[in-house]
């Protein structure tokens, strides 16, 4: 190595005795280090040996850092370009050398420091380092003898060159010697452009001082190794003294080259264009020693993982590395993590199927897919990728005849070419030949779909068939069931299939025949093949509705059948409304779900007027019943109105609204029964009216709230009485009568036996202030009759 003959001892001056840099005279032999001169001397003295001294000030070694023998290493670079060399020497003694850019750039990555690493340690305290070499054994015993901090060490050395800001490397060991190795390992894992750049020293005097990227201590130095701070945020500390060290960084390139360290493997070059740092070089080496597996790389975190399988993706087309071994890889990955190993296998895929020639591209694809572990989406990708031509071939054979269609088609298939246009086009035009009214291009498209023999074609022919299924379709997909094709049909149907098609073969197998099934049967018949056998949306309850009715309805007798089978809020929401309205006039009975149907029809504004005025009824009287929207007064003339505007009632309908206008009256307050409109239309009612207020009135339960209640409330107890012992007037039915006499008896008797003075006062005042001293009268003798029954 050329080293300028400008060098320098730590020692004492004759004269003064001070301890400085003291040139080495010109006669005195050169060191090991210093071999040869080149030129007289041209650099400033004063300005280099301020530079040695700040060197040696940082990384001498004899008052602190490295107890015990005090030899150690340091290398700086300097303002001009070049670089300073210390040694320093067991006795103390330390010797300078300077080194032009030239030297440093040209020989230094293959001469310094790997053979070097000796110097100094043979225990004697000379006044040269003694050169020693280490060799690649030696590193990778060191290695292995630290194997838990190499790559941790290593991701660290790679950071000094990726961030320009990152934080120093303080390495902690007994002995400058170690320290000295772990940058030999370092010299020797990083590309050779980069170790010139490495500066260190093996032992700092003052840590905090050393301007080199790796600085080593000792277990005296003056450095808080398990300050928290120190460890997160100001240095990267990597402790051989038992102390915590800095975490851990993960990083592909560091694991993979200690692997490769531990396992006694050379390290390639490193990439020649690009990163240096790509670990893409190493996966060959690692491949045939046996070092990576799928299963080891799980064990990465998130964003090492992709990186590792990014370079194992990019080294497939690498001539050294080994396809196999790196198919295996995949596949481990592949079953523990899918998704990880998806580039791996597309990259794989990709490279095996470029090397083949276009004839062998069908069967190679296939075969591609069935081996390498790609997931649906990769596979798709690469159908897309190299069907593209089988595609173009097949459009141009959709120009031909249906009978022509089944090798283009098979091609097409077998390349994956199952998301292009051509696939796509196929797919429609065979399901508008199986739809074709007059036949005639059914048999071929049977022909084709039989002859191809895919099963997952087929079920995409008959997934279009069935899209969009309207009536005339419908009755298409009828007939093909009906042809002598339907046996075809009906083997390629399942429970997956679609469900108008599976309806359509019902219905054409149940019709068949003067015998066959219809109306109400059929539609039975056709439930069977829905899901729980129930109708639960309008689409379905429109395809059954067309396959067994068309464009007309129900016959009378089968609308209450169809509207509980199919729910009268289904009806409506598939337009059915309109055609059942014959159920307001004769339905099996009146309940919610009429009322609903009812409510929903009023919207239809081509619903006839009394059928109008029906619904609308319907709707009222439950309203009455739920005491909501409308006042009871407002209701019942409402009622009445409604009531004469849908003409004679169906006995069912009749029976139902006046059944729920007896509810409103029964839950309604006895004052207001005892005003108009309800006291008149109570009065005059008939059986259909009076009877279930009756029953209503009587119910045990009602009736034990009544006798709790009412001794409280006097006024209601005066209009009880007041609305059921009517006196001679017109209009009271003889049905009125004989209900109130048994009301009076049964639900006020009780009560008023029960009243005490007070009470008795407050119910005479209330009757004095509306109806009279007679009144009251009444009310007295009757209370004593019915007390001396």
């Amino acid at each position: 190595m050329a080293i300028r003959r400008r060098s320098y001892r730590l020692a004492e001056e004759p004269v003064t005795g001070a301890v400085r840099l003291i040139p080495v005279p010109a006669s005195a032999p050169p060191s090991p280090l210093s071999a040869h001169a080149d030129g007289a001397e041209r650099e400033d003295q004063r300005q280099l040996r301020e530079w040695a001294e700040l060197a040696i000030g940082t990384g001498h070694t004899r008052s602190r850092g490295h107890s015990g023998d005090g030899t150690g290493l340091s290398y700086s670079r300097l303002p001009d370009g070049g670089s300073l060399l210390c040694a320093t020497a067991p006795g103390g003694d330390v010797a300078a050398y300077h080194l032009t850019e030239a030297d440093t750039l040209a020989r230094f990555a293959e001469e310094w420091p790997i053979t070097w690493w000796g110097a100094g340690e043979t225990g004697e305290a000379a006044a040269d380092p003694v050169p020693a070499a280490v060799g690649h054994d030696e590193l990778v015993a060191f290695a292995r003898a630290h194997e838990t901090r190499v790559a941790p060490f290593l991701a660290d050395v790679r950071r000094l060159f990726d961030d320009p800001a990152g934080r120093q490397l303080v390495v902690a060991e007994e002995r400058p010697g170690a320290v000295a190795r772990w940058i030999a390992l370092a010299c020797a894992s990083l590309p050779a452009a980069y170790v010139p750049s490495l500066t260190f020293t093996t032992g700092a005097a003052d840590p905090g001082r050393a301007p080199q990227h790796i600085v080593g201590i000792g277990p005296d130095a003056d450095f808080d190794r398990g300050d928290p701070t120190v460890l997160d945020h100001l240095y990267r500390v990597h402790d051989g003294l038992g102390g915590p060290g800095s975490p851990p960084r993960t990083d592909t390139w560091a694991t993979w080259t200690a692997r490769l360290w531990l396992a006694g493997e050379p390290l390639p070059e490193a990439a020649a264009d690009g990163d240096p740092f790509a670990p893409g070089p190493l996966v060959p080496r690692m491949l045939r020693a046996g070092l990576l597996t799928g299963r080891e790389l799980t064990g990465l975190d998130g964003d090492a993982l992709r990186a590792a399988v990014a370079t194992l993706a990019a080294s497939v087309a690498d001539p050294r590395a080994d396809p196999a071994a790196l198919l295996a890889v995949c596949r481990e990955l592949h079953a523990h993590d899918p998704g990880a190993a998806a580039p791996l296998a597309l990259a794989l895929a990709r490279h095996r199927l470029g090397a083949a020639r276009p004839e062998e591209l069908p069967g190679e694809l296939t075969a591609v897919c069935a081996e390498v572990p790609l997931d649906a989406e990769a596979e798709r990708a690469l159908r897309g990728e190299y069907g593209g031509d089988a595609d173009k071939a097949l459009r141009r054979a959709l120009r031909d005849p249906v009978d022509t269609w089944a090798e283009p088609l098979r091609v097409a298939l077998a390349v994956g070419a199952d998301d292009g246009r051509g696939i796509d086009e196929a797919i429609e035009r065979l399901a508008r030949a199986l739809r074709d009214p007059t036949g005639a291009e059914r048999a071929p498209a049977v022909r084709v779909l039989d002859g191809v023999g895919s099963e997952p074609l087929t079920r995409r022919v008959l997934r279009r068939l069935a899209d969009t299924p309207h009536t005339r379709r419908l009755d298409l997909l009828v007939s093909l069931a009906d042809s002598p094709y339907g046996d075809w049909l009906r083997r390629n149907l399942d429970e997956n299939a679609p469900l108008p098609l599976r309806l359509a073969e019902a219905a054409a197998r149940w019709r068949a025949g003067g015998a066959g099934l219809r109306g109400m049967e059929l539609f039975a018949k056709l439930t069977e093949v829905l899901p729980r056998r129930r109708v639960t949306d309008a689409d379905t309850l429109q395809q059954l509705w067309w396959l067994v009715w068309g464009s007309s309805c129900p016959a009378p007798a089968e609308l209450s059948w169809v509207a509980h089978t199919c729910t009268m809020r289904l009806l409506v929401a598939a337009g059915y409304g309109l055609r059942m309205t014959g159920l307001l006039a004769a339905p099996d009975g009146v309940d919610r779900e009429l009322v609903g149907f009812a409510a929903d029809l009023l919207h239809e504004t081509q619903l006839p007027r009394r059928d109008r005025a029906t619904a609308e009824l319907l709707v009222v009287a439950q309203d009455l019943a739920d005491g909501r929207k409308v006042a009871l007064r407002q209701g019942l003339r409402r009622f009445e109105a409604l009531c004469v505007d849908a003409g004679p009632l169906g006995a069912n309908v009749r029976r139902g609204v006046f059944r729920l206008v007896a509810l409103a009256l029964a839950r309604a307050d006895a004052d207001q029964l005892a005003r108009p409109p309800a006291f008149g239309q109570l009065v005059a009612a008939g059986p259909e009216l009076l009877d279930p207020y009756r029953a209503f009135m009587l119910d045990e339960g009602r009736r034990e709230r009544l006798e709790r209640e009412l001794p409280l409330r006097p006024a209601e107890v005066a209009a009880y009485y007041y609305l059921w012992r009517p006196r001679e007037r017109r209009g009271i039915s003889h049905d009125w009568r004989r209900v109130a006499a048994e009301l009076l008896d049964e639900v006020l008797g009780p009560v008023a036996v029960r009243l005490d003075d007070r009470q008795l006062s407050q119910v005479a005042d209330a009757m004095l202030d509306r109806q009279g001293i007679d009144r009251v009268r009444e009310w007295t003798a009757w209370r004593n009759s019915f007390r001396a029954r």
